[in-house]
């Protein structure tokens, strides 16, 4: 089994960023609370060369820069955004398992015979949870807990041109200091331990490592893949592809790829990392040396776990999780909104970041329910179904004005929630000898302009229920069917049409014997000829719409063939139609 991490960094940052895209150049902070003594959890790349770090506290980081701005991250943002990590994730494979927040995990072994190389399903990936808003990093292993220490690893920086446009790497020393005792970075800890050929900069640490395999380098740009992935060969030329945002190790080597990393990156709680610091253990390899009956017995299943870890052996079963079967975004409002145009701008955001998801699982907007937190603690929910799915946010928006407008919230709108019930798009075949079927997309968006237009209840097509009363209809999501059916020659004998009036005509009619023989309506009287019938029709008497009636078919005098009935609950005549 193969297994990749899809990681988010700094997932709070993000998610704020993906939900108001208008602080993607701010210098922003993101703090766990409102108050001034919260702490920093992440910082943007502006705040940060301006001196801000994670740790400060906002008053702090206020302090130091006060340009920047200090934000808390929403939950339901938070989880809009880790939700559509997932949808990402589901969109390659059935198998994902949901980790910590701004993190999944999913099987890509059944991924091989599609994609050919892990690197390429890695930069797949990657493309497509920058189509969702969020930039992420991505570690590929035989196991869960390798393939979420190899998505840690610290991004490389991109290289630097110099005024002549030359490339240049960040700055490395020849060779990592020797005995520099507990003063030596974690860079240097790595580099002793790794293949003294080349170096390469891991986020102001340096990692030991030899030349790329430049051919396998040009295959990945020449097959339309990003360059931020390269090769990286051990002493014994196994590949490891390391590069900006991504990270595979191979089957079987789990050990050696984890023996120059740090403790910090196996995440280990904090109570164990500061017994393992105490013993002057700093590195995954020398945690893997030492017995494991000993680890066990002095930190106990924590430590055991986190030594089966440094081994690179198996020690979490990867079960999936089951798929989300409604999509959810919402955002807390800086503002309240009262009026109509700015609340469908905002909602407008939110259904385009919905559409981008939907495209992914390769469903449309089926129906929608907005929930609304309105001034002053009330809450108010709006349903929205649409006749047929469709991607296209201007047809759905319509159809939220309109029901907006009819449904108005009583106070202003302070935070806002949309679920979605996705729905398959239909695909329909063409016949080969009719006539061209529509477009399912452009029917889609037709079909919901006009129910905006004139309601949903009215555009569908028509189908006759399961019931005997007469001239019972009922209407059903339209949908282009099989064009030739109705349209065979009716030829010479078939029966006239009846052409329905609805609602029906009521008429005067006399009788004889209980049968018609004279009528009078406004524009039409006469005689009849001919008439035919009783044709009665009895049924529903438990519900609360009964019917009994008489129909009969009959012809006037120099006058037209007519279906009338006799209601015998209303005592009453009336004209139901007229045979072509």
């Amino acid at each position: 089994m193969r297994i990749a991490c899809l990681r988010v960094p700094d997932f709070p940052l993000q998610a704020l960023r993906r939900s108001e895209p208008e602080l993607v150049e701010t210098p922003l902070a993101v703090a766990t609370g409102p108050t001034p003594r919260d702490p920093v959890v992440a910082v943007a790349a502006e705040a940060e060369a301006l001196g801000v770090r994670k740790g400060m506290t906002a008053a702090q980081a206020l302090r130091i820069a006060p340009r920047v701005l200090v934000r808390v991250t929403p939950p339901a943002v938070a989880a809009a955004a880790d939700e559509a990590l997932d949808d990402v994730a589901v969109s390659f494979s059935p198998r994902v398992k949901r980790g910590c927040p701004g993190e999944v995990l999913l099987d890509v072994g059944g991924l091989i015979p599609r994609f050919g190389r892990e690197e390429v399903i890695a930069h797949e990936l990657l493309r497509a949870c920058r189509h969702v808003g969020l930039e992420g990093r991505i570690g590929v292993a035989a196991s869960l807990g390798v393939a979420r220490v190899a998505s840690r690893i610290p991004a490389q920086p991109e290289e630097r041109r110099g005024e002549d446009g030359s490339r240049s790497s960040p700055s490395v020393p020849s060779r990592p200091p020797e005995g520099s005792g507990g003063g030596v970075s974690r860079g240097s800890e790595l580099a002793r331990h790794a293949p003294q050929i080349g170096a390469h900069h891991y986020g102001g640490d340096y990692l030991w490592r030899q030349k790329p395999d430049h051919a396998l380098t040009g295959a990945l740009a020449g097959g339309g893949v990003s360059r931020k992935g390269i090769v990286l060969r051990d002493a014994v030329s196994l590949p490891f592809l390391v590069g900006l945002d991504l990270c595979v190790v191979p089957a079987g080597r789990e050990a050696e790829f984890l023996a120059p990393l740090p403790i910090a990156l196996l995440d280990p709680p904090p109570e164990v990392a500061g017994r393992l610091v105490s013993w002057g253990v700093h590195r995954s390899g020398e945690l893997a040396g030492l017995p494991r009956e000993e680890v066990a017995l002095r930190l106990g299943s924590q430590g055991l776990a986190l030594h089966r870890l440094a081994c690179g052996e198996t020690h979490e079963e990867f079960v999936p999780d089951p798929v989300r079967e409604v999509l959810r975004e919402g955002m807390l409002l800086e503002h309240p909104v009262s009026a109509l145009e700015p609340f469908l701008f905002v909602l407008r955001g939110l259904l385009s970041r919905l559409a981008q998801r939907l495209e992914l699982r390769g469903e449309g907007f089926a129906e929608l329910l907005l929930e609304l937190a309105l001034e002053g603690g009330g809450n108010h929910e709006v349903s929205v179904r649409l006749v047929a799915a469709t991607r296209e946010v201007p047809a759905v928006l319509a159809m939220a004005r309109l029901r907006l407008e009819s449904l108005p919230p009583a106070s202003a709108v302070e935070a806002i929630a949309v679920r979605v019930t996705p729905g398959r798009i239909r695909l329909v075949q063409g016949s080969l000898f009719g006539p061209p079927l529509p477009a399912p997309g452009r029917l889609a968006v037709a079909l919901a302009r006009l129910a905006a237009l004139v309601g949903p209840e009215r555009v569908g097509a028509p189908t006759v229920p399961d019931t005997h009363r007469p001239g019972a209809w009922a209407m059903t999501p339209f949908a282009p069917g099989d064009r030739e059916q109705g349209m065979e020659d009716r030829g010479e004998g078939a029966a006239p049409v009846l052409r329905a009036m609805r609602p029906p005509c009521e008429v005067q009619v006399e009788t004889a014997g209980g049968r018609p023989v004279l009528m009078r309506m406004d524009g039409l009287a006469g005689t009849v000829v001919s008439c035919a019938g009783p044709y009665r029709s009895l049924g529903e008497w438990w519900s609360d719409e009964p019917f009994a009636r008489d129909d009969f078919d009959v012809a006037i005098a120099d006058g037209p063939v007519l279906r009338v009935y006799f209601d015998h609950l209303q005592r009453k005549w009336f004209v139901d139609g007229v045979y072509d």
